[in-house]
């Protein structure tokens, strides 16, 4: 699978929502080590979810006592789940207790979660600057709302990803519905379209090379 596939996803309660819903739901993992020197995979094998702690930011996991002899609590620890739509690396967790047959980990501060784009995406020429409007509550006192006007990314009938500024990140949140206007343009969709924040991260394309700009993952909502 083409890591082009994927998107990474730095939002911590994005993240901990993955991670508690897809280890309750798949259970079985492989987890993998690479050499430092030659980046291969020195050890591999299958294990278990046992438990997560949000509080603490750790979960464990079940692993034979025979792989854990094998195991290097100083490398990155890559994680991949059965069905192959969620990858992360993490490391092994300050607070690790060495109980029999389990491991315990940080919670990832990234993952990979694989695109299962039903639509497909436009990607708009970052040299055409087509922008859509829109407002989020500000965090400034003397406003109740940020207008702005956002770069687009890609649009779909269902999705639309845009470029905001790392101030602009501060006061955006996720599962918030906002209005889009200036989308007549695409397709079947209406000028002005509600939409709800799904994820946030940071946009590493061509143009945008920059932490300081950040790509905001919307679905539009239909048939309010």
């Amino acid at each position: 699978m083409s890591t082009k596939d994927y998107r990474i996803s730095k939002n911590r309660d994005e993240i901990i929502k993955l991670v508690q819903k897809k280890f309750e739901t798949e259970a079985s993992m492989t987890i993998w080590q690479k050499n430092l020197l030659t980046e291969n995979r020195d050890f591999k094998c299958d294990v278990t979810f046992s438990s997560i702690n949000t509080y603490e930011g750790v979960f464990s996991i079940d692993i034979e006592e025979t792989h854990k002899s094998k195991f290097n609590l100083q490398l990155e620890t890559y994680f991949l789940l059965h069905v192959q739509d969620f990858i992360f690396k993490t490391k092994s967790s300050a607070v690790h207790v060495a109980k029999a047959g389990k491991l315990t980990f940080q919670i990832p501060l990234d993952v990979r979660l694989k695109e299962l784009r039903l639509h497909p995406r436009t990607y708009i020429d970052q040299n055409e600057k087509r922008f859509v409007s829109t407002s989020f509550r500000s965090k400034n006192q003397k406003h109740d709302y940020l207008s702005i006007a956002c770069p687009i990314y890609n649009i779909s009938t269902n999705v639309i990803c845009i470029i905001v500024s790392k101030e602009t990140l501060s006061s955006v949140k996720l599962n918030e519905m906002i209005t889009l206007e200036g989308l007549s343009f695409f397709g079947s969709l209406k000028n002005e379209m509600r939409a709800v924040v799904r994820n946030a991260r940071i946009h590493d394309k061509k143009g945008y090379l920059t932490d300081d700009n950040y790509a905001i993952g919307l679905e539009f909502i239909r048939n309010e």
